[in-house]
Parts: C-alpha cells; structure tokens; sequence
C-alpha cells in the first residue's frame, strides 16, 4: 500500500509496547501514517477516566515515533469528520473500544477507507499500569489479548 495514508487513534496515555506494537503494524501496511490522539476532555467522555499524561505531552511522545508521519489532536469521536479532515485511506485500530466502534466500517461507508483491526496484540494494558500507580491491587503485567 505504497501511497496510502493510514489512521490510528487513540489516547496514547502511559506510552507502552501496546501503543508501539500498534504503531508499528500499522505503518508497515501503509504509505504514511497519521496518529490521532484524543484530546484529555474526549478521552474521558468516551472511557470515563481523564488520561494521566496531558494532550501535549501524549502528542509529542507519539510524534517522535519513527513509524508516525504526522500527529493530529482528536477533539471529537466523529470518524467520517475525520476522514474529511484527514482523508484517510486506512483506519487501523485494536479489537473494538470506545475509540473505534465496533461499526467503523459502516460509519466509514461510501468513503472508500477501509478499516483493519489487530486482534492478535500482545500488548501491556493501560488500564493495569493506571491500577498500579493507583497503588490498586492487580497485576500490572503484560497482557495477551488473541480473537
């Protein structure tokens, strides 16, 4: 896919080999590829919990990714809005969450994007590191997350 733009959002928050791994994958199936990253007020409407590590900071860590071309702030969750600003060929995202829906595609429809899930991550999750500098019992391990 020579000279497609890909698309990955999300909230990028604790930077870890999850993030990475997606990242990775991800411009390895596209021309160029363009980071979102969801801005403090829609990550916590659309996960519940504010992230950690402020917008600005989240933007230059991803930015300075060698597999991310470009890194755009996310204020909204509408992907059709998104592909109109960013024009888009590929979606790329994780097994469905409140970042990419499960009906992308159909929200997608009739632009010609196309989306391509990584379901086989091994990834550590956020939710555990968050939990462990919460000082909350759990693990704060790698998890493995296989359709």
């Amino acid at each position: 896919m020579d000279g497609a733009v890909g698309f990955s959002p999300g909230v990028f928050d604790l930077f870890h080999v999850g993030h990475l791994d997606v990242l990775r994958r991800a411009e390895r199936s596209c021309g160029r590829l363009v980071a979102g990253v969801l801005a403090d007020e829609l990550a916590e409407d659309l996960l519940g919990t504010r992230p950690i590590v402020p917008l600005i900071e989240r933007m230059e860590i991803v930015g300075n990714c060698r597999h991310v071309a470009e890194v755009v702030a996310l204020t909204h969750a509408d992907l059709r809005r998104a592909w109109r600003d960013l024009r888009f060929d590929v979606l790329f995202a994780g097994p469905p969450d409140a970042v990419v829906p499960a009906d992308a595609e159909t929200l997608l429809d009739g632009t010609g994007a196309r989306v391509v899930r990584f379901t086989d991550l091994v990834e550590t999750a956020s939710p555990a590191l968050r939990a462990a500098l919460a000082g909350e019992s759990g693990e704060a391990g790698v998890r493995t997350s296989v359709a």
